[in-house]
């Protein structure tokens, strides 16, 4: 599989059903494996915190999730597949687990949320085999998180999907990697928030327009103010930068 450097990151070239595919062989595999994306606030954070960039090269997939990555790599000269934020594929994902009865957890946000996303998986996909959940909310060092890795691995899922937001997220399933015997770790950031409804997406034309960022700045100007107006014109002068053989990684 062909890989993009962007500011040392390196993006796989993959597109959904290429995605959906490698999943399924690594589970397959039943080895610990990590599933990533990248977007513009991951590469961002990957340019100053060396241990989140060493997380995202040493996992087996980091797919492209966001417009300003793909623009990005075209102003390095290069081209990344698809742009697959996990709410666009998610449920294509869910009825290849029930095809092939992997069992699922789900971890992150908050306990309502991470129940009511669960429910709303189970009434879409019946079948699909989810053998856990629990809440984001604990700390990588604490008790609660050696009782959460305790429980993972006494259920032995095939599938672990977390939405925990960015690095912490990748921080714990690089923690989990090292202690379980298998488990695909999918992060999905915002995805259970946006499933359960309890976060409103933008308009399909919006998201495929690439202007979700905007919508959500727009719906939350605040909480976003730092990521996308402050973040996006810093990514662009170090993809610059890396192009023209400065600073960049």
């Amino acid at each position: 599989m062909d890989k993009i450097n962007i500011l040392g990151v390196s993006v796989d070239v993959i597109n959904q059903p290429e995605l959906l595919a490698e999943i399924d062989r690594l589970a397959a595999a039943r080895r610990p494996a990590l599933v990533n994306n990248v977007n513009v606030n991951a590469c961002n954070i990957a340019y100053t915190d060396p241990e989140f960039c060493k997380i995202l090269n040493a996992s087996e997939i980091v797919f492209c999730d966001g417009f300003g990555v793909k623009l990005g790599a075209r102003l390095l000269g290069k081209k990344l597949g698809q742009r697959m934020t996990p709410p666009d594929w998610i449920d294509e994902f869910f009825k290849l687990c029930v095809q092939r009865r992997y069992c699922l957890y789900f971890l992150g946000d908050t306990e309502e949320v991470v129940t009511w996303f669960a429910q709303g998986v189970k009434e879409k996909h019946p079948s699909l085999r989810v053998i856990g959940r629990h809440d984001g909310y604990f700390a990588l060092n604490s008790d609660a998180n050696t009782r959460i890795m305790k429980e993972i691995q006494r259920l032995s899922p095939d599938i672990i999907v977390t939405g925990m937001g960015m690095p912490l997220q990748e921080k714990w399933a690089w923690q989990a990697k090292a202690r379980l015997s298998k488990g695909v770790i999918i992060a999905t950031g915002a995805l259970f928030r946006w499933y359960a409804g309890y976060e409103k997406r933008a308009p399909q034309w919006v998201t495929q327009s690439g202007f979700e960022w905007l919508a959500r700045l727009v719906a939350a100007p605040r909480k976003h103010f730092k990521r996308y107006v402050l973040g996006l014109p810093l990514f662009l002068f170090r993809i610059i930068r890396q192009r023209t053989g400065g600073a960049g990684k």
